[in-house]
């Protein structure tokens, strides 16, 4: 049995605290105000700018008595407009004389020398310049994130929801049933498509009660019909995920879970995300990920220290198995065969685990500034595993009886603004084997493909030995690291088809690319077996950084998808180019 040392947990945190560390952007000059664009997003709220603030910039734009500005405009010397101005998407350049209170909506404010703004102003999506010999007199508060507004066919301006293309809404409709007791039924999917299941349709009930102000309870009853076919006795056709969740507090800042479950996970899921998963099955017949069976139930429990610290743990008894995969149908290359869906250590296994969250950013969809960082630590034991015949170079027989492995992972990102459309965003991505026996086939990594390591194939680096031969390319690392960096810029472009009304005067809704950003990136890590003997990392260690592989790319990201150019700097790996349907991280 390989023991760890804990020399390695100090020094993670090292590399952790070291590597993503990233000073603060030095303060900006006099002429230009910036009023604490940074602050954190509140809890409920996934969008950059505080409801508050969209809801202000609305009230502005849509005030009837409003003098509304769109694109760049010129305020030129000597004109003087009195009232309520508000500016959407451009440059307002004020060389004149503004009395009255004045919002910029996606654009710049410029007070040029002899420019005069009288009154207080608000810019957000954009900044706010005083040239030598402008003037401001009044309060000024400015906002860096984008307003996710959109011109209506009045006129007016009204909240932009951006749909994900890889999401498909729910068919559900809520019975409120008096006594805080209402009713949910649901009828969706599970967010994916895969070569086990096909399309998971997802449906069932769920009650809600809420007995108190500070206590709510939720039972959640799931059936999963699978739509592809499985002839062998190894998964069923339906499945189920039932849980009973109670949370507690004013802010439900606890809350405990109970679950019970018949599902088909998935092999390194920290990879790409189920949605992507799914498209790139469906339209290509090309299915990123490995799955195994998976019942069983279990207990967990959080709560909340303060805004930005949550705390899990908890214990699952879980029967985990080998599934085959199917034939189901695809856009694309649907006469091609898919991969094959490797065998995993079978067995019945008793999990333990522990997860700590920090999060200071300013935004869970589209973050521009602050930490976050996901830690978490899995003990496993089981009495029966059957495992699978591994070659010797990955690692050692495992025991039938009394096995026992611990696991770990670590994902730290920090996310830097340089400017109203600028960003330097990095992540470090830690994980893999912490101690105890070898690592079953289903907790084992790689490295390669569209999320961490784009430059380079599926599982470029899969651990497996020189002449080894396994047409399911199947994860065989004991650890992984990557280091992430990207620059983000983004643009006031807009392209795309706009439907108008029939005068033709203003627009009902905008189909294209709007405000995207251009994407400078680069990564670079590793995969390796951990141990004694040849072509092994010591337990204690990581691999060297110059046998690292690192890439190079640029892409587009216009918000619903992004496409990108990715080239590996070793190996003589072709340009790859790639698609994705969020941000990279």
């Amino acid at each position: 049995m390989r023991r760890f040392s804990p020399r390695l947990v100090g020094w993670a945190l090292g590399l952790l605290l070291h590597a993503l560390w990233l000073p603060a952007p030095a303060a900006a000059q006099d002429s230009v105000i910036v009023i604490d664009p940074d602050v954190p997003a509140p809890d409920a709220e996934a969008g950059g700018l505080p409801p508050a603030v969209i809801a202000r910039l609305l009230s502005a734009w849509n005030d009837s008595g409003t003098v509304r500005l769109s694109g760049n405009f010129t305020l030129p010397a000597g004109t003087e407009i009195a009232g309520t101005v508000a500016s959407f998407r451009g440059t307002l350049r004020v060389a004149g004389t503004v009395t009255g209170e004045l919002t910029v909506i996606n654009g710049d404010l410029v007070i040029a020398p002899g420019g005069r703004v009288d009154g207080d102003v608000l810019v957000a999506g954009g900044r706010m310049t005083v040239d030598s010999g402008g003037v401001h007199n009044g309060e000024s508060e400015v906002h860096w994130d984008a307003a996710p507004v959109a011109r209506q066919s009045d006129g007016s301006l009204a909240v932009r929801e951006r749909r994900r293309l890889g999401t498909i809404g729910p068919a559900e409709h809520t019975f409120q049933s008096g006594r805080g007791l209402s009713t949910t039924v649901r009828l969706t999917t599970n967010g994916t498509y895969n070569r086990i299941e096909g399309l998971g349709i997802v449906f069932g009930p769920a009650f809600t009660w809420r007995p108190s102000a500070t206590v709510e309870g939720t039972l959640d009853l799931r059936g999963v019909l699978r739509t592809a076919p499985d002839p062998t006795p190894f998964r069923r056709d339906l499945g189920w995920d039932l849980r009973n969740d109670w949370r507690f507090g004013e802010q439900r800042t606890a809350g405990v879970n109970l679950r019970a479950w018949s599902l088909v996970s998935g092999i390194e899921e920290h990879t790409l995300p189920r949605d992507e998963i799914g498209w790139n099955a469906f339209l290509f017949q090309r299915d990123n990920r490995d799955y195994f069976y998976n019942e069983g139930f279990g207990l967990t429990a959080h709560s909340w220290l303060g805004r930005r610290v949550r705390l899990e743990g908890g214990v699952r008894y879980e029967e985990q198995g080998s599934v085959r995969a199917n034939d189901p149908w695809s856009l694309f290359y649907n006469d091609d065969a898919w991969r094959p869906n490797p065998l995993i250590d079978d067995g019945h296994y008793l999990l333990f685990g522990a997860r700590a969250d920090y999060d200071t950013r300013n935004s869970r969809t589209a973050p521009t500034a602050g930490w976050w960082l996901r830690g978490w630590v899995e003990w496993g034991a089981s009495d029966d595993v059957a495992p699978v015949t591994l070659p010797d170079a990955v690692r050692e027989p495992l025991p039938t009886s009394d096995y026992g492995y611990q696991r770990f992972q670590l994902d730290l990102r920090r996310y830097n603004r340089l400017s109203p459309d600028a960003a330097f965003n990095l992540r470090l991505w830690f994980g893999g084997w912490l101690g105890g026996d070898p690592l079953p086939v289903q907790r084992r990594l790689s490295l390669g493909g569209l999320d961490l390591l784009p430059g380079y194939g599926f599982r470029h680096i899969n651990c497996g030995p020189t002449g080894y031969t396994d047409p399911a390319e199947t994860a065989l690392c004991d650890r992984a690291i990557v280091t992430q960096a990207e620059y983000r810029h983004r643009l006031d472009f807009r392209a795309g088809y706009t439907v108008r009304q029939p005068d033709g005067d203003e627009f009902t809704r905008f189909i294209g690319i709007d405000d995207p950003a251009v994407v400078v990136f680069g990564n670079a890590g590793s995969a390796w077996l951990s141990g004694d003997g040849p072509g092994k990392v010591p337990n204690n260690k990581i691999r060297s950084i110059s046998e690292w592989k690192a890439d190079l790319g640029i892409g587009l990201d216009a918000g619903g998808v992004g496409a990108y150019l990715a080239k590996s700097l070793s190996d003589g790996e072709p340009v790859r180019f790639f698609l994705r349907l969020e941000r990279r991280f």
